[in-house]
């Protein structure tokens, strides 16, 4: 037990290796919760639905801002904020892009939720990866 207490201690990157384990799991859950519960079924999103969605996300990406802030400081409060704020910046450009994508390729209104989802996810490990390899 100790072995394991000792390993879940251990930096990794700068944090104790059960912060980034915790982190890992929240947003595969997220990611389960999203395509295995909320859209389980494929269906054209309403513009209600979409904002309740957005509110949800952004509310969860807010509180776990403060949780960074409570638990690390706020240096890495203001840190994580930040780039928050600059990454929901720079996606505004992204629906654009994907309105383009969808009517080019007439993607039905009911399935563009399951591309958008799977679309991104793929972007997430492709950028997991290519950070995993620089910062090694």
């Amino acid at each position: 037990m100790q072995v394991l207490i000792d390993i879940l201690q251990t930096p990794f990157l700068g944090q104790a290796t059960w912060l980034w384990l915790a982190f890992i799991g929240i947003v595969v859950a997220l990611l389960a919760f999203d395509l295995g519960v909320l859209h389980r079924d494929d269906h054209e999103i309403g513009i209600r639905e979409s904002l309740l969605l957005s509110g949800g996300y952004i509310s969860a990406a807010l509180l776990f801002g403060a949780w960074v802030w409570w638990y690390l400081g706020s240096a890495s409060g203001m840190d994580y904020l930040t780039g928050f704020m600059i990454e929901k910046s720079l996606s505004m450009d992204n629906v654009f892009v994907i309105a383009l994508i969808f009517s080019f390729f007439a993607i039905p209104r009911q399935y563009q939720h399951r591309v958008l989802f799977w679309g991104i996810l793929g972007v997430i490990v492709l950028r997991a990866i290519m950070i995993a390899l620089g910062a090694t």
